[in-house]
């Protein structure tokens, strides 16, 4: 995700093309703010990044497959909560049991985000 940002590539990628990333996008959301700083102080990484990496963000989906609560916590704070979808290892062992008690579980979220992580936000990307 960061090197779609920092080179250049999204100044030359239609906003209109929806991207979405597995696994919670990564270590995105956790490195976001060492690039916002990288970006502040080195010319180099504004060669060909005209705006703030994070101005970003919001070009990109991410899926809910990070099975931890306060990560979520962070990748909904970072990137939205319209911007997160359900995400499973499935059909691998190693994701959730039960797809979705992450996100069925969660304290922060409210029914609104709740209810479009596990569905509506899918929909919405894939205008279904």
């Amino acid at each position: 995700m960061l090197s779609l940002i920092l080179s250049g590539a999204l100044e030359r990628i239609p906003e209109s093309l929806k991207i979405c990333f597995a696994h919670g996008g990564g270590s995105f959301a956790w490195l976001l703010g060492r690039a916002d700083n990288a970006w502040r102080h080195r010319d180099i990484v504004r060669q060909d990044c005209p705006n703030l990496p994070s101005s970003y963000a919001r070009r990109f989906h991410v899926d809910s497959a990070v099975f931890d609560e306060r990560a979520l916590a962070m990748l909904v704070d970072v990137m939205g909560a319209d911007r997160v979808m359900l995400g499973s290892d499935y059909p691998f062992p190693l994701g959730e049991q039960r797809i979705g008690s992450l996100v069925r579980d969660a304290g922060f979220l409210e029914d609104a985000q709740r209810r479009g992580i596990l569905e509506g936000n899918a929909r919405a990307f894939f205008g279904v």
